[in-house]
């Protein structure tokens, strides 16, 4: 019996696909690494993960965990083919409640519906990586995802605040729990967010939110020396700490040697950049 007929009597067909284009589709992500895997599981709950996860530890065959593909470090390449796990089709955002400011979700869930879902409540998810609106929850647990955010509001981590999580022999783990703040006992959610899905591979995720910033701005700014755009920085940091809360920044070179593209002159936001010219501002809403 081929590996793909032993995974349906195990999971049903509707999750196992073994033909060349899907093995194709799976065998890589942005990067150019590839290798098709033998088959590929499409999960539909913790329980899939863990019949599974069970049954390749007892067989030892290899899994590759995998979201939405949209990495560029090979992360899901199986290169030891085997099993690719896709985690797509659990795609639910269970809870988003405005008490408590949590949300919960599972691993496929497109970063950039959360952020939609999450504004339509008056929350706010930080985290903003460069494919948002292609990559998974899922896949910026693994990879501890931050984006142009980050040096603000910090990375993946800063918001996990619990997970479930199947371990490699089929055991269901949750750690954490639905709180902002928890130091007791051994930061596993630490440990695992970033960790690759070598530990484990994430089903649930419980997720810290913030009140919606009643507005935002973006900061262009042109500087002659790598040296004076961190001390500009640091400066407007700590000196804008105070007056305003809500500003995302984004810094753009035009004259360092790897030839960035300029920095577009926009108009001043009503003075609020006064005493510095070579900052301008723009209100974005």
């Amino acid at each position: 019996m081929s590996l793909g007929d032993e995974l349906r009597q195990l999971l049903g067909s509707d999750a196992i696909a073994d033909d060349s284009e899907t093995l194709a589709a799976h065998s890589g992500d942005k990067w150019f690494a590839a290798e098709a895997p033998e088959v590929v599981v499409f999960a539909r709950s913790t329980s899939d993960v863990s019949k599974l996860l069970k049954f390749a530890s007892q067989k030892k065959i290899p899994v590759t965990a995998r979201g939405a593909g949209f990495g560029y470090v090979g992360g899901c390449v199986p290169a030891k083919k085997g099993i690719a796990l896709s985690l797509m089709r659990m795609n639910r955002i269970k809870e988003i409640n405005f008490a408590d400011a949590i949300a919960i979700v599972e691993p496929g869930v497109i970063t950039a519906e959360l952020k939609t879902a999450a504004r339509a409540q008056k929350l706010f998810y930080p985290p903003d990586p460069a494919s948002m609106k292609d990559c998974s929850i899922g896949g910026n647990i693994a990879t501890n995802a931050g984006g142009p955010r980050c040096l603000k509001y910090g990375v993946t981590r800063n918001y996990v605040t619990g997970i479930e999580v199947v371990l490699a022999n089929g055991d269901v783990l949750r750690t954490g729990g639905r709180v902002h703040k928890n130091k007791t006992g051994f930061d596993l959610v630490g440990l695992f967010v970033g960790s690759e899905g070598m530990l484990g591979v994430v089903t649930e995720i419980m997720l810290r939110l913030l009140p919606l910033p009643p507005a935002r701005a973006t900061l262009s700014a042109a500087f002659a020396t790598m040296s004076q755009t961190a001390a500009a920085m640091v400066r407007r940091k700590v000196s804008g700490a105070r007056r305003r809360r809500f500003v995302n920044y984004s810094l753009v070179k035009s004259r360092m040697p790897w030839k960035w593209r300029p920095a577009k002159k926009i108009a001043r936001n009503s003075g609020r950049c006064a005493g510095n010219s070579a900052i301008h501002c723009a209100r974005l809403g």
